[in-house]
């Protein structure tokens, strides 16, 4: 008898770790965009998803791009916010300073130009889409087409949800 409830344990366990395994590969932010989509917004060649965990709660997906159509190489990065709702979301596109809401992205979006993010909201899910794009002492790329670029990004991760 035992062996017989070791070994269901061990099954359940089993089952447990897998079923967390797969919750935790669903859960991915590089799960929210393609490459191609990543392509489509910013051209250039554009590297695989890396996830970085390095915040805590926020694992987030950075796209390494060369030779974007902003003129510099750079990042497009993708994550899911953490604890964010309908609330915290309205709330935050009325203090964060400078936003500027975007229409025709998942439920409601808003453009940080200090950031080159967007935060948007689908359903109950609360993402970002954000461009990196910099060169040290040098020009910073065009504002408009950073925004016009990063709304391509933030739609494409609103499909994704």
């Amino acid at each position: 008898m035992t062996v017989c409830r070791s070994a269901a344990l061990l099954v359940v366990a089993s089952l447990a770790w897998c079923a967390a395994a797969a919750h935790a590969a669903d859960t991915s932010p590089c799960r929210l965009v393609t490459v191609a989509d990543v392509r489509a917004a910013f051209g250039g060649t554009v590297s695989p998803g890396r996830v970085d965990n390095s915040l805590f709660d926020a694992p987030t997906c950075h796209f390494a791009v060369k030779g974007s159509n902003l003129g510099l190489s750079g990042e497009a990065v993708v994550f899911v916010t953490p604890g964010q709702t309908a609330a915290t979301f309205a709330l935050a596109k009325k203090l964060v300073p400078g936003a500027v809401a975007v229409a025709g992205v998942g439920n409601g979006a808003f453009y940080n130009p200090h950031t080159t993010s967007i935060e948007l909201r689908k359903g109950t899910t609360v993402a970002s889409a954000q461009a990196i794009f910099l060169d040290p002492g040098g020009p910073p790329p065009d504002p408009a087409r950073t925004r016009a670029d990063t709304i391509v990004l933030a739609k494409a991760v609103a499909r994704h949800i």
